[in-house]
């Protein structure tokens, strides 16, 4: 369980920096212009919830940016309940 732990943290930190690049990326801070895929790694963190921002058309950051959130959490919380649900059926 302790592996599990470490791996959700480690994905926390992941999620954390992916969503810290969206503006440092897209605002040029970096040194460069403003690169319109800063979102790249927020969304592929947040599979296969972030597909659905295309299929309902989500255009706006405002609105993009929370459900990728949602999305890392739901994850996040995926893996917990999996590992739960296995550590159960091990003990008995």
């Amino acid at each position: 369980m302790k592996a599990i732990w470490c791996l959700l943290i480690v994905y926390a930190i992941l999620c954390i920096l992916a969503l810290a690049l969206i503006p440092i990326s897209a605002s040029g801070w970096l040194g460069g212009d403003g690169d319109g895929l800063a979102a790249i790694y927020a969304i592929l963190l947040a599979m296969p919830w972030s597909m659905m921002l295309g299929t309902f058309g989500v255009g706006s950051p405002w609105i993009a940016v929370p459900l990728l959130v949602i999305g890392m959490a739901a994850n996040g919380a995926i893996v917990l309940g999996v590992a739960k649900l296995l550590g159960a059926a091990k003990r008995g």
